[in-house]
């Protein structure tokens, strides 16, 4: 029977049952030439080379990788593997010619190595550019635009599109920024232009955010954010400058801001810029257009959100991920993939940070937040002179001064004082995202700090305050190491102060070795306790503050205004008809007031003016005329000017003009009037005068009775009027006119008279008439007595101040900050962090004036005026006490008294030595820190204060201001029985409410640092609590020892401190109540008083400069901080929220911490400038220095003091984590001093409660932080994850119209993670749709595609559609996995399906419709054996996945003749290693052999130990068949639509002689199944060449028909075409040589000779002439040898085998040939037996060498059974 060949390549049965339609061998065989026969490979042939030398090509370049791209083009990975180093290249195969487009200098190689080989994938773009994407395992992920590389780099291919840079970051697939964009604020000497006029940006904190942007669109992370900007509704030049304060958030504005952006990467072309807006709780995004740039600096402006879109703040906060390398890549639905990725945020540099060493330093801000404090300022705001004139001249104060001023927000916020922080160090890494941020240990403590409370330090704490924590509680938590030693040694204490937490301790780690520029120092962290950095506090004076005053004192320029002052000034004004005009009276209608002359008549004498009538002349004295020019308004209305009492009396005349008629008028109604609101709301009349009746003829009127008129008097204020009115009450007729007159009267007894005769006299004043009749000119007039309270002030006892002091801002410098070597690779510069210090973590909470409370013993309800009454039974009958009997009390004061308020203590410690007795002592404080104020954050942590400084105050007496008046009850004794009455104003018998406010203005001037001596207090266990304003609080129960009597005052912090550290009221003693200090006139009460009642403007009671004692004492504060015992601060070091300080150290200011620089200083105070801009020092901290205005109030209630209200203003310089200058106005209720005059202040502090929480009106935006975007703290509990071998990402998904490349925006959360226990992800693939996660031992296929058809023939996901929402499928699920791979080069995708190799498991499989496993169709043992390196045998463990550097796996897909190729490399072992193999070890960790006596390392490329070895099989997945072996090699294949190519590393390197066969050799690019190359590969010389070698076709079939017996072969035949290379089908055998073989004999290889042992019968070759060849012996081993009788009755004497050693082939991977030693060619003719056996193989070979194409169909044997 003729065998035919449809069943492939099977060696899996023993010969005998060698499947029909297989054949058992086959090398360079193909099967799809001709359906059913088995054919000839062709060979290569050169079809291109690498490099563009057109001789040789580049033999020193080798392929690492390829992406086999659209257009049968492929891009190639290229490396010179000779050289070291050598350059690395992209270029691309197109149409035969391979075309360099990328080679790059050394300096910016891209590092190729052969050690990594290239996987990729491309996409077209929008543009229709080829873009590409690839991965090594080695550097970071890549894309690389292929078209623009052509189109901006032309034939210079050193160049990466264009740039003379040649930033090869700008490849990196998570974009790197290269340089770091630094943004500034553009100032100048004397003012900013960064927070500019012309735009709309609404209140809030705005942050600007960079990107870079390159020419194909694609942007790099958000690379860095700006320190905020505080965007206010005020301008810098708003005089004053108090006024320039914060706002509401979203208040419009209109202002823009400008940012000075530095340092910029060119290689990009655009900056992205976000500006991020923090207003109110919303945090939002905006967009702006990218800006393009130009040279290395650009600015950015950023006026409304119009023109801007919307951006997300989480695309600016969070990073799109980043990975240092990925091992796999693939895309599938317009997403790429990647998987089993590093990344590596630890640099290893916790050990460096360890040696660091942080010192404080100070910036000096000189002149502070000047503030005049003028009359007109205090009094007004400045509303009658210029703003801020000051002695005579107007005053510049400079804007920049102070935290108002932007620039010093932005770069110089400073550090509490006192407080504990935490700082790191993080570095920029190269592709501009930050590497974990390292903990910088504090300083080391010294002995005594570390001692406990009341040990060491000179005795300075006394012992009571070890009682806070009696294990922990130290030294270092009290007092200041450097202010009590600041002459120490540097080394010492480095103006820092000690901090260690007692309960968290460092890591027992690597990590927490000290390491310096030697190396390891031999110290560490280890198992300590964690120091933080404690600054410096005001004691220490090089630290402090406020280091001096510049405050002054001027007497003021401003006539203050004050009313002239009246004393029984008794003013007539009359009435004068000729001069002023007559005013007729109406009828029965609305009154009319009458006039008079504002001149004053002095005919009517004011000797007597209670007696009714005058006489004599009174000289008009200038009092007199100063009185009528300011209270006569009009020539109708007399108006107060200022608060006084009057006294009237008038006298009306009317005349009545009757032309021809009776008299019609007959009455009269005459009143006076006021709206003096001392009576009352609303007009009043004094005198209701009755009704009079005209006389009758010509002259006829009526007058008022004056002398009734003397008891009218009334209480005006400023602005309140008298004047009189009439009006006729019964209707008129005719034409008559009732007017005020001048017309002479007849006067006698009873008042009674007609008109004179004499009528043209009675202009005259006066004249006498006949005895017994008077006649006088009865002019209207009316007279006022004046009284005013106003005390006349001279002007020289008026002063105003200037309040200006120097400031220092509190930063630090860095030292030993030295970057080893290992990482200055890695990275572009480092930034400087703190911990964020919140409420919690802060051992300062807060930090104010403190106001102390006196202490009371009496009753609540009733004041001192109403006690002393005479009424005062009746008094109590209005006013209530809470308690019939005295109690204790607490007065919350609004200012320090006098020592004699304050209660005696038996003792009092001022320090540890120095205990005080029996004196006064503050002990309850009033405590008003503004942000603890506004915000009520827990005092349950305060435990102490500590003073600050000792406050010496200019202490003004406030203006005269007086209660708003109000309804008050009174009780009317004249009634009977006695009655309640309600008046309008002001009453303290029986309502304690005066008129009067008694206030005082204390402004700081001098700021006294307290020394170490002034004790930490303690505070009382729980006598600390918030105090609402106006209220009795009940204070007995939190300790105070009694209420807290705080009616009419502010809301405030109160704490009481601990019996014996009471403040000895010694130590700042006030006297507000006595002229100490006081250089001004004695020309009113209590002058050089303050905190009484005023008596017109502010009047400064201490006016400098100060002489002596007097004016030290005159107003004292204390500045203190409300502190809390801690002895751990902040979580643990790895668990902070970290803030940026905005310092950074960038570009070549780097050089000079690298330790690789011999320059280098290791120290950020040795830079003059950086990153161009001035250095003086790390500022950027969480701390403002302002000045602080507060209001305090309280009326008291208790019969030993006045009920007139006290009220203060201060005015203080503090520390806050609130910009205090940016608190604003919302409403009346929240004024604040300086922005509202002191004056209003006073008049309304403790009835507003300006204090109150939600009347302490701030923009929470403007205390914000640089938090936006900053690094993480060193992880220590775990091991860091910088690997992650399971872990796919993707892409954002490509979008085919947008110019941005979404395949490199991978955003965090896009990730899978793949179950562990089944080893690696070591390849990404795609197949039918669906990625595959192909483990190390397992294949997953990812789900959420699966659909289902629907009815309208449509179909729809069963799954979410989203493969990451789902957990993969396992495709076959087995305990230990199964169908994994650890062979990424070997795994193919084809139309077939997914092929891929199991090397581990010894097995090959295609995944198509399911998972096959193929190694098991025929092959199941050989790839069992040979799946393996053959090194495996003497230790090797193989770690490699690199068929290009030697170990490995490759595939092709064929696709002319539609088979899949799959190659093994690797090194073999030569004869000399296996000679000495018993002293050669595998060293795991090289990775190599070594000789194990010597240690000698064995390097690969060392022939005398190893050789190249390997194989390459193939298979057809439509016949489910393997195929051949093949006796190519390569290193690498890449193919096209059409053909299959591979490259070959067969010669030597480098290239000592000519290469033999070839020119081109390992430079070539050689193309498959050459038809005209039959059996040449890597050789150019073709067929016919002398030189030229062949390898050979072989074709090995088992006929096994008749294995049932034995038969004998008689011949063989097969039947084939050849082809010759014109296609004719020529007469020939085809094969030129063969063999048989059986289970013991072979013919050894046999040349075919035409018509000697092969002939043409019909269409079939037929073989004969064969025997066996195979040696044979007599074999004499114990088997053959039995001593028994054998069958033949004798005694064996050994038996004739063939070779017992050998084996008939020697086989080796594909290689199975013959075994010479298994041969006797020279074997006797009689010894040449003809073959009998069961089964018969035959070996057809053909040389190649006619370059003919042969195809075999089918073969026969020749055979007759045999039965012997």
């Amino acid at each position: 029977m003729d065998k035919r060949f449809i069943k492939g390549l099977f060696k899996d049965t023993a010969h005998i049952d060698q499947p029909e339609g297989s054949w058992r061998y086959a090398k360079n065989a193909i099967t799809n030439n001709k359906k059913g026969s088995i054919s000839n490979e062709g060979g290569n042939e050169i079809a291109g080379h690498l490099g563009n030398n057109p001789t040789t090509g580049a033999q020193n370049d080798k392929v690492i990788g390829k992406i086999e791209v659209d257009n049968n083009r492929v891009i190639l990975f290229v490396k010179d593997v000779v050289n070291t180093p050598g350059r690395s290249e992209i270029g691309i195969w197109e149409n035969n010619v391979y075309t360099i487009l990328f080679n790059p200098n050394l300096s910016t190689d891209l590092n190729f190595q052969e050690t990594n080989p290239i996987e990729g994938t491309f996409k077209i773009d929008s543009k229709g550019d080829l873009v590409i994407y690839f991965t090594d395992d080695l550097n970071p992920p890549r894309a690389f635009n292929a078209d623009r590389q052509i189109r901006e780099s032309g034939t210079n291919v050193s160049r990466l599109y264009g740039s003379v840079v040649n930033d090869i970051e700008l490849l990196n697939l998570f974009p790197h920024s290269g340089a770091i964009p630094h943004v500034e604020l553009d100032t100048l000497v004397t003012h900013q232009s960064s927070v500019l006029e012309g735009g709309g940006l609404l209140t809030g904190v705005y942050y600007l955010a960079l990107a870079y942007v390159d020419d194909d669109f694609v942007a790099t992370n958000f690379v860095t954010v700006s320190n905020p900007i505080s965007i206010v509704d005020e301008f810098d030049f708003t005089r004053p400058t108090t006024k320039k304060d914060g706002a509401k958030e979203g208040s419009q504005t209109t202002k823009s801001i400008k940012w000075k952006i530095n340092n910029l990467n060119t290689d990009y072309k655009y900056l992205k810029p976000v500006v991020i807006r923090k207003m109110g709780d919303a945090t939002e995004g905006f967009r702006l257009n990218d800006v393009e740039i130009f040279g290395s600096t650009l600015n950015v402006t950023f006026s409304s959100i119009e023109g801007s879109s919307p951006a997300s703040v989480d695309d600016v906060i969070i990073d799109t991920v980043s990975y240092d390398t990925a091992k796999t890549i693939q895309q599938l639905d317009n997403v790429l993939y990647l998987g089993n990725l590093t990344s590596s945020q630890d640099l290893g540099y916790q050990k460096y940070a360890n040696d660091i060493r942080l010192h404080s330093v100070t910036k000096s801000i000189e002149n502070f937040d000047e503030y005049y404090a003028t009359i007109d300022g205090l009094n007004t705001g400045f509303n009658n002179t210029r703003v801020d004139e000051y002695n005579g001249a107007q005053q510049t104060v400079d804007n920049t001064k102070s935290y108002r001023y932007q620039p010093n927000i932005f770069k110089y916020k400073g550090y509490m004082r006192d407080e504990v922080y935490a700082f790191y160090i993080a570095f920029i890494l190269k592709d501009g995202s930050m590497s974990y941020a390292y903990h910088i240990p504090g300083r080391k403590g010294l002995t005594e700090e570390v001692r406990t409370v009341g040990g060491g330090l000179s005795g300075q704490l006394w012992s009571d305050i070890y009682k806070l924590n009696r294990k922990y509680a130290k030294n270092f938590h009290f007092l200041d190491r450097t202010a009590l030693h600041p002459a120490a040694p540097w080394s010492d204490h480095r103006q820092m102060n000690f901090w260690q937490n007692a309960t968290e301790l460092y890591p027992n780690t690597d990590d927490y070795e000290i390491w310096d520029n030697t190396g390891y120092t031999g110290n560490d962290l280890k198992g300590k306790r964690v120091r933080h950095h404690h600054f410096p506090s005001n004691k220490n004076s090089a630290r402090k503050s406020i280091t001096s005053t510049n405050c002054e004192t001027a007497s003021s320029m401003l006539t203050p205004g004050q009313p002239a002052k009246y004393n029984n000034i008794e003013l007539v004004w009359q009435w004068d008809e000729d001069v002023d005009g007559a005013r007729p009276l109406t009828h029965n209608g609305a009154y009319t007031r009458y006039r008079f002359n504002k001149n004053i008549k002095p005919s009517y004498p004011s000797t007597s003016f209670t007696t009714g009538y005058w006489s004599g002349n009174n000289i008009i004295s200038s009092e007199h005329a100063t009185a009528a020019a300011n209270l006569f308004n009009g020539n109708d209305t007399f108006t107060a000017d200022q608060q006084m009492t009057v006294d009237i009396m008038f006298n009306i005349w009317l005349h009545q003009d009757l032309v021809g008629l009776v008299a019609s008028i007959k009455n009269v109604h005459t009143r006076c009037r006021t709206n003096a609101s001392s009576l009352g709301p609303g007009n009043h009349t004094l005198d209701d005068d009755t009704i009079f009746a005209f006389g009758t003829g010509i002259c006829a009127g009526t007058r008022d009775d004056y002398n009734k008129k003397t008891g009218m008097t009334v209480v005006l204020e400023a602005g309140e009027s008298i004047w009189l009115e009439s009006v006729i009450l019964n209707a008129g007729s005719g034409n008559d006119d009732c007017h005020q007159s001048n017309m002479p009267q007849q006067v006698n007894a009873g008042w009674l008279g007609g008109c004179a005769a004499n009528v043209n006299n009675y202009y005259d004043p006066q004249w006498d008439c006949a005895d017994g009749n008077e006649y006088m000119i009865c002019k209207s007039f009316i007279t006022f007595r004046v009284n005013s309270t106003t005390a006349s002030i001279p002007q020289g006892d008026y002063n105003d101040a200037k309040i200006s002091h120097d400031v220092d801002v509190l930063g630090f410098e860095l030292n030993n900050l030295r970057i080893p070597a290992e990482i200055e690779d890695k990275i572009q510069g480092f930034r400087i962090y703190y911990a964020d210090r919140n409420h919690a973590d802060k051992t300062i909470l807060g930090q104010s004036v403190a106001i102390p409370a006196t202490p009371k013993v009496s009753q609540i309800g009733i004041c001192k005026e109403a006690a002393a009454s005479a009424n005062n039974s009746t008094s109590l009958s209005v006013l209530q006490t809470l308690k019939n009997e005295v109690e204790n009390f607490w007065n919350i004061e609004p200012f320090a008294k006098s020592i004699t308020e304050y209660g005696t203590y038996p003792q009092m410690q001022l320090d540890a030595t120095t205990p005080i007795s029996n004196e006064p002592g503050y002990k309850v404080f009033s405590f008003h820190d503004f942000s603890l104020i506004r915000s009520h954050k827990s005092l349950a942590a305060a435990t102490h204060i500590d003073p600050q400084y000792k406050t010496r105050n200019l202490a003004w007496n406030g203006a005269k201001i007086e209660q708003e008046k109000k309804m008050v009850t009174i009780l009317d004794t004249s009634t009977t029985p006695d009655s309640l009455k309600e008046i309008w104003g002001w009453d303290t018998e029986f309502n304690c409410y005066p008129q009067d406010i008694k206030s005082a203005i204390l402004i700081g001037n001098e700021y006294n640092s307290i020394s170490n001596t002034m004790q930490p207090r303690l505070l009382d266990q729980k006598a600390k609590t918030y105090l609402p304003g106006d209220s009795i609080f009940e204070g007995e129960a939190l300790g105070f020892g009694g209420k807290l009597f705080n009616e009419f005052g502010e809301s405030s912090i109160l704490f009481a401190l601990k019996d014996n550290h009471e403040i000895p009221v010694s130590k700042a003693r006030s006297r507000p109540y006595t002229n100490a200090g006081w250089v001004g006139s004695n020309a009113f009460p209590n002058a050089g008083h303050y905190g009484v009642i005023g008596t017109g403007e502010p009047i400064l009671s201490n006016p400098l400069p100060w002489a002596g004692t007097g004016g030290n004492v005159k107003s004292q504060d204390f500045i203190v901080n409300l502190k809390a015992f801690k002895t751990d601060v902040y979580k643990s070091i790895d668990s902070q929220d970290l803030i940026w300080t905005g310092f950074e150290v960038l570009g070549e200011d780097l050089e000079h911490f690298k330790l690789s620089n011999s320059n280098a200083h290791f120290k950020t105070d040795s830079l003059t400038t950086v990153n161009g801009e001035d250095h003086e020092g790390i500022f950027g901290g969480d701390t403002y220095i302002c000045r602080y205005g507060i209001g305090t109030a309280l009326k008291s209630s208790h019969p030993e003091d006045n009920a007139n209200p006290e009220r203060a203003v201060h005015y203080h310089i503090v520390e806050s984590t609130d910009n205090i200058n940016f608190r604003h106005t919302q409403d009346s209720d929240s004024a604040y001093f300086p922005n509202t005059p002191s004056t209003k202040i006073l008049e309304y502090v403790g009835i507003k409660d300006f204090s109150s929480k939600d009347n302490s009106r701030y923009n929470d935006n403007y205390s914000e932080l640089n938090d936006l975007r900053t690094a993480f703290p060193l992880p220590l509990k775990q091991v860091l994850q910088d690997d992650f071998p399971t872990r796919t990402i993707r892409s954002a998904k490509a979008d085919s119209t947008s110019l941005i490349d979404n395949y490199r925006i991978f955003l965090a959360n896009q990730f899978k993670d793949l179950p562990k226990n089944r080893g690696d992800l070591w390849k990404l693939s795609s197949f039918n749709n669906l990625l595959y996660f192909h483990m190390e031992e397992s294949l997953f296929a990812a789900q959420g595609k699966q659909t289902m058809s629907m009815k309208d023939g449509s179909e729809a996901f069963v799954g979410s559609g989203d493969i990451f929402k789902q957990e993969p499928n396992e495709m076959i699920q087995t305990k230990g996995g199964y169908g994994g791979t650890a062979s990424q080069w070997a795994s193919l995708t084809t139309r077939h399906g997914y092929f891929f190799v199991n090397a581990n498991a010894k097995k090959v499989f295609l995944m198509g419709e399911k998972l096959q496993e193929i190694s098991a169709v025929g092959m199941e043992a050989w790839f069992k054996e040979n799946l393996k390196f053959v090194l495996e045998d003497y230790g090797f463990i193989n770690t490699y996945d690199n068929p290009i550097f030697g170990f490995g796996y490759s595939s092709i897909w064929d696709p002319k003749n539609r088979r899949i190729i799959l190659t093994k490399r690797e090194y073999t072992p030569t004869p000399q290693f296996i000679i000495n193999s018993s002293d050669i070890s595998f060293d795991s960790i090289i990775k190599k052999f070594k000789i194990t006596s010597t240690g000698a390392r064995l390097e690969w490329s060392d022939q005398q130990y190893f050789d190249k070895g390997g194989w390459t099989i193939s298979y057809s997945p439509e016949a489910n068949t393997w195929t051949s072996f093949h006796d190519y090699i390569p290193y690498i294949y890449f193919n096209t639509s059409t053909d299959f190519y591979s490259l070959t590393d067969k010669y030597e390197r480098p290239v000592n002689s000519a290469l033999t066969n070839t020119t081109f050799g390992n430079a070539g690019i050689w193309k498959h199944n050459s038809e005209t190359n039959k059996g040449i590969l890597y050789q150019e010389g073709g067929t016919g060449s002398a030189s030229t070698s062949y390898v050979d076709f072989e074709v090995e079939f088992i006929h096994n028909d008749n294995k049932g017996a034995d038969t004998l072969v008689s011949n063989i035949s097969y039947v084939s075409e050849t082809f010759n290379q014109a296609g004719v089908n020529v007469l020939e055998h085809g094969f030129t040589d063969f063999f048989l073989y059986n289970t013991l004999q072979i013919s050894g290889t046999t040349e075919m000779e035409y018509l000697i042992n092969t002939r043409r019968v019909g269409n079939s070759w037929t073989i004969n002439k064969f025997r066996d060849m195979a040696a044979v012996s007599t074999n004499t081993n114990s088997y053959y040898m039995s001593p028994n009788t054998n069958l033949l009755g004798g005694i064996n004497t050994g038996t004739v085998t063939t070779s017992s050693i050998s084996s008939m082939f020697d086989v080796s991977g594909m290689i199975e040939t013959p075994n010479g030693a298994y041969l006797n060619m020279s074997k006797s003719w009689d010894q040449q037996r003809k073959f009998t056996d069961k089964w018969v193989g035959i070996r057809l070979i053909c040389d190649n060498k006619q370059n003919n194409l042969l195809n075999l169909y089918s073969t026969s044997v020749g055979a007759r059974k045999v039965h012997r």
